[in-house]
């Protein structure tokens, strides 16, 4: 009956959910144009393990996505070292910023400028053509100007310069964070993203200060004077806390030793990696200049025209639209009609390199919606990878059963893979004439095979721990067991499903107590437990 009150709720809990999406107003931009970082790290040398973690920062592989604005130093000082992240923090590292000349150097960055105060635009113009789409290079044959016009593309890329400030704080070790049988490093990683302010006064102020060589030498010594004058602003744009950490279980596990081990210093390694990574695929949630948006090429399979250049990687979602006339507004608005998702990782092309109009397609595969159509709009959307069972299961071993399910894909490469753990229990058997509840936890491995645009089958394998408390016994005994099993979703939309399965429970080795003691050889002897079980219930993704 518990089981029934809980699904009951949370299906209602879905409706609302649904409700709530429907009445979003929804403005998709049909253009994606390429944006550029500029990544600085907070000296945070107050804290503990900086020492070890500042060489590695300089290792820091940055996303093919972006350009890099970079400087030859990328570590700063800031007030707001090791603070909790708001809008205090936020303005106080804005002024910092600003003070630097920050916007005046990425500006110098962008215009090629020499020590003589002279600019040009080559840089500007390499970007331009580097970021034009097939659709761009071809439209541009047909100009008088041809390969020239896409130069100009350069120029609208400016002021998509943004600033990412990342603080690294509370680096532990697993055994300063008291995680047993673990070895590795975590952190919580903060980061501050500005988008730079060249708006067409600061441009205009740019160009007045141009330098050519037929001006004076006193005129270029005025123009170089008034050139480190301006100010070049920026506009706060997001704030965003990822917990990062880069662990293994110790080499004594016996897990441990299908892994290869890694030492301390290359976990840190990774670790620090991931501050990067993980603040950026967070960041991109929140901010629309940062999603990639660019139309459906192919639907046999289901191909569109980006790649590593876009900074693709496996299972990276997409909202694909379409855009419906309405005749009460008299504009295009756009309708979802699926969801997709980036294929493995040989599925991914390498796009990094300039149009020449026969660019290659990466591949995708689709988790939700309708049949979808050439020309369709598809828009990035990175979720957590994160899904939410919450059932019951009925057989021997029966009971409520959560499960989270971790998408593993934009690391590994392989799409559709899990890591999953589940906790179940409050079933009870009799032993000795008296009732014993049961609490089970479990963990395992999964991977996702699409039967329809809305229908996916997910075989998995899994191990755990079921364990009772009894009056008779005096003391919680255990066992393990382990689980093969698979269920089958159906999307109620493309983040709720409704989850039907079959597993198997098989109890292995010896009944022990919390002491370590053996009090029974088999959990089957005592409770009669294994054997399959069903399950039902409803799946959450975020």
């Amino acid at each position: 009956m518990r089981t029934q009150l809980l699904t009951l709720f949370f299906l209602t809990f879905a409706g609302t959910l649904f409700a709530q999406d429907i009445a979003k107003s929804k403005t998709i931009p049909t253009t994606y144009d390429r944006s550029s970082f500029a990544v600085f790290y907070i000296d945070n040398s107050s804290q503990n393990h900086w020492n070890e973690v500042r060489p590695l920062i300089d290792s820091i592989v940055f996303s093919d996505k972006y350009d890099n604005n970079n400087f030859n130093n990328i570590i700063i000082s800031s007030s707001t070292a090791g603070q909790l992240p708001t809008k205090g923090t936020q303005d106080a590292l804005l002024n910092e910023l600003n003070s630097m000349n920050i916007g005046r150097q990425l500006i110098a960055k962008w215009y090629n400028r020499q020590p003589d105060g002279t600019m040009n635009m080559d840089l500007i113009h390499k970007r331009g053509r580097f970021s034009v789409t097939d659709a761009d290079f071809l439209k541009a044959q047909t100009s008088k100007r041809g390969n020239a016009a896409l130069e100009d593309f350069g120029n609208r890329l400016i002021n998509l310069s943004h600033i990412l400030v990342i603080d690294l704080q509370n680096v532990k070790t697993t055994k300063e964070a008291k995680m047993e049988n673990m070895k590795g490093w975590q952190a919580t990683a903060v980061g501050y993203l500005f988008r730079l302010d060249f708006n067409e006064e600061k441009q205009n102020e740019l160009y007045d200060n141009w330098i050519y060589d037929d001006d004076t030498e006193d005129v270029k010594k005025q123009k170089r004077a008034a050139f480190d004058n301006i100010v070049f602003s920026f506009n706060p744009l997001a704030i965003q806390i990822a917990s990062v950490s880069a662990i293994q279980l110790e080499s004594s596990s016996g897990i441990r030793l299908a892994l290869k081990a890694k030492t301390m210093e290359q976990l840190l390694k990774e670790m620090v990696q991931k501050s990067y990574d993980e603040v950026i695929y967070k960041t991109e949630m929140k901010v629309e200049d940062l999603k990639v948006k660019t139309p459906l090429y192919e639907t046999r399979p289901l191909r569109a025209k980006i790649g590593l250049k876009e900074g693709l990687k496996t299972d990276y979602r997409f909202f694909v639209y379409e855009h419906v006339y309405n005749p009460k507004t008299n504009e295009a608005e756009p309708k979802r009609r699926g969801v997709i998702r980036v294929a493995g990782k040989s599925s991914i092309v390498d796009n990094r390199k300039e149009a020449t109009g026969d660019m290659g397609t990466s591949k995708f595969y689709q988790v939700a919606g309708r049949k979808l159509e050439a020309g369709f709009t598809l828009q990035q959307q990175n979720d957590f990878g994160l899904e939410l069972i919450v059932g019951g299961e009925g057989g021997n071993t029966s009971g409520l059963l959560l499960r989270a399910d971790f998408r593993l894909g934009r690391f590994i490469g392989i799409p559709a893979f899990y890591l999953y753990g589940e906790f179940g229990g409050f079933d009870s058997k009799e032993y000795q004439g008296e009732k014993s509840s049961f609490m089970r936890y479990g963990a395992g491995l999964a991977k996702g095979f699409q039967l329809g645009r809305n229908l996916e089958i997910r075989p998995y394998f899994g191990f755990g721990l079921d364990n009772t408390t009894n009056e008779s016994i005096n003391s919680t005994i255990s066992s393990l067991y382990i689980k093969p099993g698979v269920n089958l979703a159906l999307n109620l939309r493309h983040n709720i499903q409704l989850v039907g399965g079959l597993g198997a429970y098989s109890f292995i080795g010896d009944v022990t107590d919390a002491n370590g003691y053996t009090v029974a050889d088999s959990w089957d002897d005592l409770f009669d437990k294994s054997g399959p079980s069903a399950l039902f219930g409803v799946k959450f993704m975020f």
